[in-house]
């Protein structure tokens, strides 16, 4: 598979750069760029790329080994392929010829056969390559260092020829003995200086054929040259010559031709491949008639081309040959129409052809390497190629291998991603532009600027036609509308030795208004320095016969002219006045950044303008685009826009700031982060293996992941869909993953982001990855040494539908914004996680009705042959039918009259054999629960699928107790149900679902119905993930369970140990009917102790004394819930109940502990165990569930509804060695459950009129909570639930609730 969008590396502006061979099945290039070699297969395939010490220089592949040659300095390596094939294949360094000093530093490397190597610089040598390893067999030192080289097959001949020189020195072999090798020589002149010259290649080693030297001159004649014995083959002289100027003549003084040979190898190659792929029209006919016409002749063949594109194909018939023939030269084709992209303003170009050597390449292939650019791949239909006739496109441009020379360092963009400018570690920065180019985007280069010194930071101008960097000691504007940039404005730095740089940016105004730009400087101590820029334009100005006056600016040109039509004053005539603005570069003044004086600046980041909203209003406000994140070294992170301060004539006050966001992240060591413009920012620990994706307006973290030691996390980018949904891209050494955001999903707790694409450039390269940044359209551009890839928004759909499982989807995924906006897309309403939020909102009716559409739905649907049934995502309900209000969300039990309950006990509705369901019952819940066994639903996971199976069978059961089931209880028999199916991932149900049985009114029923669930025997792993001992109001149904339970424990294990059970029985103050099974327990090894030990009374000091001992005993021993039973043997509750915190970790044992041994809930340690260890446990964790239930139980209902909305630190007392906060746990999303807004409304009407007012719940507060809420239920998918809360949500005094918000922080609202 092509790599997509491949910029390999600019290839290196020397001869011999590069080498193709055909070796085992596949077409090998091979070519040097700066110090790394990069190998590469035919469709564009990048097998591999070779890191050298030093600059690559000649390099060759010898076509029968597919063994490489490459010169690195003194040296020449040699890189053999391994023995793996397909996507293993690599080459190894086999071999290292070191040369002497002599030699220098060579020019030329060329293999003669499969174990001989020509090298050629200052001197020539051959060299043979065994197994045994290199040696040298022969040197000869040369008056003129060869710059051109070439070896014959046979390694009989070699040619060489200096810089400049008219003589071509012929080196003929006259002994092979390994001991004694040597060469004679003699010369072969020329008018002028040769450039080029190359050997004849036969179709294989064994081809009996005579050595055809090839050489072109800078007089622009083509030279042919062949020995002159065909026997001795000891002299060469000239067969014949081919003037290029006569076959393309000279349109303008000065003009240079190009050639390049086609050896009869590569021409029948590409015949047959013709043959192959021909088509049956006519015109393809006509063309294969020629193509066969002139194979006939069994010819090389000459291609021709002038500077502008156009070229001239001839045949040399009757060459090479021992069998002497009629030698001639015949005229293929001319052609005046310019070859389309090809190189232009070049004074050298390098050519390899090569026929197709496998069906799956094309006809013929043409690379040619333009030194000031790169190799370009040119494809082409042979028949075509060759054709006399005036065709379309004879050669078309397929790939373009160019990038730089050394490392990339940095990548910036502009605002829309439309340009990009890519910075080496040397002086070298280039300007790309994103380009729709062979079937994927390519990076086309623009400009470079070859800045004096390494460029620090840099800012592009209008989309790329200038740019701002930052050197060493001045700010410089650069004009980019040429290939090579030039200086047009400066301005000089002031260096300061305790200052800081901590960003340079551009501050993104509408540069049409303004026609100007301003860049700003902000430094660790707050300092700051803004800069104007003025780039050159022209500025029109238009007068009309009235006097009255029109302006207009050509941006980014420095010439122009505008056509009057006559249209515009008095007499329909404009007199044009034109004057050029020039550049300037200039400060404009000074600023103090605005951060609270507490925090110490140590980043300030520019923001990422995803969704290429680039430009700010005129105005600011908190609405306004962000501008910079700063980050403080306690880990605040502040959001701020920021705008020109016009008509300020205090330069201080220049430029205006505003505080949009912040959020706490409590991270202080940051060694990476990045901030988009929608209000997100990712972070990176000092470890650089954490990281953590916040919400800056919502004031939450909405994920935390921490990779393995060692995979370090380089680089963060963001961008968006055109749809608003975030996507980050994460670097690291040699790989990038791709996060996207997933809805919130409170009921299983699942993260927010998750990875859905992996991109891993180790199989291309050794180099680590310098930089990423993503471009228009979701293309994303990674540097990696010299070398750039592209991968656009397409990607693998098969792999991302496995990864994300989206197998059942009806969406295509044809790139990364649909899978995105697939996983951030309203849900359909038969989602369980829908269905799941309306159940809690109180919405069971519309709930109700979607699974009675769905069930009809799925009776007349034909599944596909995936078996996934076509649904609609409404299933045909109305909108209206979800935003109506309702009363639901009210705490009352669902009551129904004596007549309506008696009415139905013999109805049909009930009966599951009637088929046509008008209202949902068990029948109805029957049915479509074996329809959603059987068939897939669309938009579900096979997971999703089950919960759903498990929701509807759970309403099936609310049916039957409809009549005794308030909506609070059946808000928690839902979550228990669904508890029920992900117990293996959960340990007991959330805190959330134990408000919902606390406040029902039908608890009695709730005991039932899980009892019912257990089967009758619930031990107290169950009662723990039920949460019954928290949520049972009443202290005797709590005791009567407590003890059915300890009877449970005790018959659950055989032989029967009192052990167990021990804790339970004494919690129930019933030792006696402890000692009474110890008396059974004749089989137990500790029977005796324990009889005689319980046989005691403990209400005295001694024997209290005594069991407090044993306690201590059996916690050093770690037997802690024995330990726990013995400090309720002493009467010491306390003890117990820190043993079951510290040392069992189980919070509802030690409630349930506590309650039931001192009888009621008004006990001083269990007051004491909600003050002063939950409410700290709900505050650290951020668990407004489980504050609001604690302080229910402690009285405060007041205090239960403020916990919701607002912040109770100063209610609370924290034990200073736990600290405030000692995790991230707090500021997860999760702990913000859009359900809370249920919870606050029921207890908000609970209370008197007036309460929630004296507690500093304004309506403004109020609404502020209940927009964010709406937009977690957004987030969430639910955005008809969210609608629904914003349009009828009732708040207590309409008229005060009217008024507007005042602006106030998420940071504020929530503490």
């Amino acid at each position: 598979m092509a790599t997509p969008g491949l910029h390999p590396g600019k290839p290196n502006s020397i001869h011999q750069a590069f080498s193709t061979a055909y070796w085992d099945g596949l077409r090998l290039v091979t070519y040097v760029s700066g110090n790394n070699l990069v190998i590469l297969s035919q469709p564009s395939v990048l097998r591999q790329t070779i890191y050298l010490d030093r600059d690559g220089g000649a390099v060759d592949i010898e076509e029968s080994t597919g063994n490489i040659a490459v010169v690195s300095g003194p040296k020449i390596l040699i890189y053999a392929p391994s023995a793996e094939r397909g996507p293993l294949l690599q080459w190894m360094l086999q071999w290292t010829l070191h040369l002497d000093l002599d030699d220098g530093v060579p020019n030329g490397v060329n293999w003669g056969n499969e174990q001989e190597l020509l090298v050629a610089g200052k001197t020539v040598s051959l060299w043979a390559v065994m197994g045994y390893g290199p040696h040298r067999l022969w040197k000869k030192t040369l008056a003129v260092p060869a710059m051109l080289s070439a070896f014959s097959f046979d390694s009989y001949l070699a040619a060489t020829v200096g810089k400049n020189d008219k003589l071509v020195k012929v080196w003929r072999r006259f002994s092979y003995d390994m001991a004694n090798a040597d060469f004679d020589f003699s010369y072969l002149a020329h008018p002028r200086a040769v450039t080029e010259l190359r050997w004849r290649r036969p179709f294989s080693r064994s081809q009996s054929m005579e050595n055809i030297l090839y050489t072109v001159c800078a007089d622009g004649v083509l030279r042919i040259w062949a020995p002159t014995d065909s026997v001795e083959s000891s002299y060469m002289q000239m067969w014949s010559s081919l003037d290029l100027f006569d076959v393309l003549p000279r349109s303008l003084p000065g003009e240079l031709r190009y050639a390049t040979i086609i050896d009869n190898k590569d021409f029948t190659r590409a015949t047959e491949s013709a043959v192959r792929n021909a088509k049956d029209d006519p015109v393809s006919k006509q063309r294969m008639e020629h193509l066969i016409e002139v194979a006939s002749k069994n010819p090389d063949v000459c291609v021709v081309f002038d500077q502008a594109g156009r070229m001239a194909v001839f045949g040399i018939e009757n060459i090479g040959s021992r069998v002497r023939r009629a030698f001639s030269i015949f005229e293929i084709l001319y052609d005046s129409t310019p070859v389309q992209d090809f190189p232009q303003n070049c004074q050298h170009l390098s050519f390899l052809g090569f026929g197709a050597s496998t069906s799956k390449e094309p006809d013929f292939v043409l690379l040619i390497h333009d030194f000031n650019a790169g190799i370009r791949q040119y494809e082409s239909n042979f028949s075509t190629l060759l054709y006399p006739q005036s065709v379309e496109c004879r050669l078309r441009l397929t790939q373009v291998w160019t990038g730089h020379y050394k490392s990339v360092q940095s990548l910036v963009r502009t605002a829309d991603g439309k340009a990009m400018l890519s910075s080496s570690n040397h002086a070298e920065n280039i300007i790309w532009k994103p380009r729709q180019m062979f079937g994927t985007v390519m990076l086309e280069p623009a400009s470079i600027i070859m800045a004096p010194d390494k460029v620090q930071r840099a800012i592009i101008l209008l989309k790329g036609q200038f740019v701002i960097t930052m050197q060493s000691f001045d700010l410089v504007l650069w004009d980019c509308r040429s290939p090579k940039a030039k200086r047009i404005a400066s301005s000089a730095l002031v260096a300061h030795k305790k200052r800081i740089l901590l960003n340079l940016f551009l501050l993104p105004e509408n540069f049409e208004k303004t026609g100007k730009f301003h860049v700003l400087a902000v430094y660790n101590d707050r300092f700051g320095i803004v800069w104007e820029a003025q780039v050159p334009t022209l500025d029109l100005s238009y007068t009309a016969a009235n006097g009255h006056s029109n302006q207009s600016k050509a941006n980014g040109t420095t010439n122009g002219s505008v056509e009057s039509n006559g249209m515009n004053g008095t007499n329909g005539t404009l007199v044009k006045h034109a004057a050029s603005i020039s550049a300037h570069l200039k400060k404009l003044g000074e600023f103090k950044f605005p951060v609270p004086a507490g925090d110490t600046l140590v980043s300030v980041l520019s923001v990422d303008p995803v969704g290429w909203t680039a430009e700010l209003t005129g105005s600011i406000d908190s609405y306004a685009r962000d501008v910079v994140t700063s980050i403080s070294s306690e880990g605040m992170v502040r959001s701020w826009t920021a705008r020109m301060a016009h008509g300020a004539t205090d330069p201080s006050g220049s430029v205006q700031w505003l505080e949009t966001a912040s959020v706490d992240t409590g991270i202080k060591s940051l060694n990476l982060a990045k901030g988009s413009t929608m209000k997100k920012i990712a972070l990176v620990d000092e470890s650089s293996t954490r990281l953590t994706i916040w919400d800056i307006g919502e004031q939450h973290l909405e994920y935390e992941e921490r990779f393995k030691e060692g995979d370090t996390i380089k680089d963060l980018d963001w961008t968006c869909t055109p749809d608003s949904q975030s996507i980050l891209a994460i670097g690291f050494s040699n790989r990038v993953l791709l996060y996207c955001q997933l809805r919130f999903d409170y009921t299983k707790e699942l993260p927010a982001w998750a990875v859905f694409r992996e991109i891993n450039i180790r199989r291309y390269t050794p180099r680590v990855i310098g930089d990423s940044i993503w471009l228009e359209d979701g293309t994303l551009v990674i540097g990696s040494g010299n070398q750039l890839f592209t991968h656009d928004k397409r990607v693998d759909t098969h792999k991302a539908i496995q990864t994300l499982h989206l197998s059942s989807h009806k969406v295509p995924f044809r790139n990364i914004f649909d899978i995105v906006s697939v996983l951030n897309g309203p849900l359909p309403l038969y989602h369980p996680q829908f269905v799941a939020q309306s159940i809690f909102v109180g919405k069971t009716d519309p709930v109700r009705k979607v699974f009675v559409t769905l069930l009809k739905e799925l009776k007349f649907t034909v599944p596909s042959e995936a078996n996934v049934a076509d649904i609609d995502s409404l299933v045909g309900m109305r909108i209206e039918d979800f935003i109506q209000p309702t009363d639901a969300m009210v705490a009352q039990p669902t009551r129904q009259s004596r007549a309506a309950k008696y009415s139905q006990l013999f109805s049909t509705a009930n009966l599951a054999e009637d088929q046509d369901f008008d209202t949902f019952n068990e029948g109805a819940a029957l049915a479509l629960t074996d329809y959603l066994k059987n068939v897939s639903l669309p938009y579900l996971t096979s997971h999703q699928q089950i919960s759903l199976t498990a929701i509807v069978e759970g309403m099936g059961q609310v049916e039957e107790q409809r009549s005794s089931l308030d909506e609070n209880g059946v808000r928690y028999f839902l979550a228990f149900r669904l508890f029920i199916l992900h117990r293996e991932s959960m340990i007991q149900m959330p805190y959330r679902d134990h408000n919902w049985a606390y406040h029902s009114e039908s608890q009695e029923v709730l005991v039932d119905l899980i009892m019912k669930s257990y089967n009758g025997r619930m031990t107290w792993q169950q009662a723990r993930e039920s949460g019954m001992f928290v949520w049972l109001r009443s202290s005797t149904a709590a005791r009567e369970q407590f003890e059915a339970m300890a009877r449970i424990i005790y018959t659950n294990s055989e032989p029967r140990n009192p052990v167990d059970c021990t804790l339970f029985y004494l919690a129930l103050r019933k030792k006696q009917i402890l000692l009474g099974l110890w008396r059974m327990a004749s089989y137990h090894k500790e029977q005796r102790a324990m009889m005689k030990f319980l046989a005691n009374n403990f209400s005295e000091p001694r024997w209290k004394t005594a069991a407090l001992k044993n306690a201590y005993v059996l916690l050093s021993k770690q037997r802690y819930e024995y330990a726990a039973a013995f400090f309720l043997l002493a009467d010491s509750l306390k003890d117990a109940v820190n043993v079951c915190l510290k040392n069992l970790h189980d919070l509802q044992l030690a409630i349930a502990i506590a309650r039931i041994y001192e009888g009621d809930d008004n006990g001083p340690v269990y007051l004491d165990l909600l003050q002063k260890e939950v409410l700290p446990l709900a505050y650290r964790t951020g668990d407004r569930w489980l504050a609001s239930l604690a302080f229910y139980q402690l009285g405060r209902k007041d205090m239960a509804l403020k916990c919701i909305i607002s912040s109770y630190r100063n209610e609370i007392t924290l034990d200073e060695k736990s600290g405030e906060a000692e995790d991230l746990e707090s500021k997860m999303f999760l702990v913000e459950d859009p359900v809370l807004v249920v919870l606050y409304r029921q207890i908000r009407d609970s209370l008197r009129v007036g309460t929630h007012a004296s507690i500093g719940i304004t309506p403004a507060v109020e609404t502020q909570f209940v927009l964010h809420i709406a937009k977690l239920y957004d987030r969430m998918g639910c955005d008809l639930l969210a609608l629904d809360l914003a349009r009828n949500w009732k708040f207590v005094n309409k008229l005060e609730a009217a008024k507007p918000p005042p602006q106030k922080s998420m940071l504020d609202m929530w503490g």
